[in-house]
Order: structure tokens, then C-alpha cells, then sequence
């Protein structure tokens, strides 16, 4: 199936991020040509990106210049990029949204916090290193298995996601994994996050877990397409994160859950402190 590509403009580059660990938010396309089964941020997309998730991707073509204005007058702060679509999905090889906008960001005094699942990002490596201590790139790894075809049907391989990070943190970009969603009966087991935290100790990247949050579009689509429910429950999630602390704790990685990480935040510290 062909991608449907659509340029648009828009009034505003950053806005307010919901999650807690940034201040703003930065998504240059809207839509996300990966089309996870499990992603939170199709209930967060409004129009055609949302109904045919993973087809169609709006682009927004003047967020540089929109951005450039912006930058100015903000209050400096941590972005992510980005948080309801990929930043180095296939199309940035084309319009290097990201990449101009990480520039201005990190020359402006802004934190980038990027997150991907793209080997695309290593094509800015010069710009993150430029970036410094103002950047840190995370990798999202669901499992080490072919089973993660199920899930996301259109990403790079694990395996490639891997040697990413590899390059990244080789590099002394600041790196960290997010293993999540974690899915009853996916990719719940020792066999599927095992190998992830054996690779974020070879990197020295911190390790982010989080269970699927159910959100209805998602929800309908897991059912659909593989035939489970996904709602996670309380004991099944207390199991899984008994036994990651205690690899994480075998292996000597620094592993939090996404809950620690907005309770941090709630204290008045960031992401930064728990990268440092």
C-alpha cells in the first residue's frame, strides 16, 4: 500500500506537552508511516492521518520558519521530539524536519529529548554531537524477536534499532531505551527484554519501561488484528516489573518505570537527572 503524502501549514511549531518529562512538544508530520498497532497517538490525531493510520502523513512544511519565530520568545525547556509521531520516519530523509529543527532548538538553548525507532537518526549524528549536553536520543524497542512484527508493521528491525544506539552512544550521544508498550502475551516474556537490557548495559543507556496504556482506537485495532485483549492488569503488570528489576539489578542497568519517571518530574527534576 502507497504512502499518501499531504503538505500542510500551521500556526504553531511547539505546543504544551502532555507528558511530564517535557515542557513541549515538537512534531513536524502528523500521522506516523510505521502505523503501530499499539500507539497511543492515534486517539491523539485528528483527521485522515488518524483513520488510516500508517497510510496517510501530513507534513508541515513551514514549521522551520514558524519554529524560527517561536524560539525567540519561549521560555527555554525540555522538547520532545517528538511525542505523537516519529521525527526520523522514511519522509524526514526528504524534508529534514527534524534535523533543521534539532539544529535551531539546541543553538536556541532548548533540551531536545528525541524519540525514535528509525536508524535515520543517525544521519544528524554531527548534529547531535554539536548539540552536547543539550540532546539525549532514545530508541523505542518493543522486543529482540520477529514477533515484533505483529506490532509494528512498518518500523526498522530490531536488530537495526539496536546497532543505532550502538552508533549513537559510541558517538557520546547520550542514549537511552524505552522498552515499552510491554503487551500480556506479546512481548511479556524474559526472552522478549532479556537481550534489550543486555544491550542497554553494552551502551550504558538508561532503561524506560512502560505497560500499554489503553487508549480506544488502539484497543480496537490489537483486537481486531490479533485476536487479544491487551488491557493489562494490576498483578500481570506487578509480575512483569518484578522480574525486570531484577535483571535490570543482574545486569547493573539503570532501569525505571515510566511511573517513576513522571513522579520525578512531579518533584521538580526532568528526564536530565535520571540520563546523568
Amino acid at each position: 500500500m502507497s504512502l499518501i503524502i499531504k503538505e500542510i501549514k500551521v500556526k504553531r511549531a511547539l505546543s504544551k506537552s502532555g507528558l511530564p518529562e517535557y515542557d513541549y512538544a515538537l512534531n513536524p508530520y502528523l500521522g506516523c508511516q510505521h502505523g503501530c498497532l499499539y500507539c497511543y497517538a492515534r486517539d491523539f490525531t485528528k483527521g485522515e492521518p488518524a483513520i488510516k493510520w500508517g497510510e496517510v502523513v501530513y507534513v508541515k512544511v513551514n514549521l522551520i520558519e514558524v519554529l524560527s519565530s517561536e524560539v525567540k520568545v519561549l521560555r527555554r525547556g525540555i522538547v520532545g521530539l517528538s511525542t505523537i509521531t516519529d521525527p526520523y520516519q522514511p519522509i524526514e530523509s526528504k524534508y529534514r524536519l527534524s534535523e533543521r529543527a534539532l539544529s535551531l532548538l539546541c543553538d536556541s538553548g532548548f533540551h531536545v529529548s528525541v524519540q525514535t525507532k528509525s536508524a535515520l537518526v543517525i544521519r544528524d549524528i554531527d548534529v547531535l554531537r554539536q548539540c552536547g549536553e543539550m540532546v539525549d536520543v532514545g530508541l523505542t524497542i518493543t522486543t529482540m524477536r520477529d514477533s515484533y512484527k505483529l506490532i509494528e508493521p512498518n518500523t526498522p528491525a530490531p536488530l537495526v534499532r539496536a546497532m543505532t544506539i550502538r552508533k549513537l552512544a559510541k558517538a557520546g550521544v547520550r542514549t537511552w531505551i524505552f522498552l515499552g508498550p510491554i503487551i500480556p502475551g506479546i512481548n511479556d516474556s524474559r526472552l522478549d527484554y532479556e537481550p534489550i537490557i543486555k544491550l542497554a548495559k553494552e551502551t550504558n543507556s538508561q532503561l524506560i519501561i512502560d505497560k500499554f496504556r489503553p487508549r480506544e482506537m488502539a484497543v480496537k485495532l490489537m483486537k481486531a488484528k490479533l485476536n487479544i485483549n491487551p488491557t493489562p492488569t494490576t498483578n500481570w503488570w506487578r509480575r512483569v516489573v518484578d522480574e525486570l528489576t531484577q535483571l535490570c539489578s543482574s545486569y547493573g542497568v539503570n532501569c525505571i518505570t515510566e511511573e517513576d519517571e513522571w513522579r520525578s518530574r512531579r518533584r521538580d527534576n526532568s528526564i536530565l537527572d535520571y540520563l546523568k
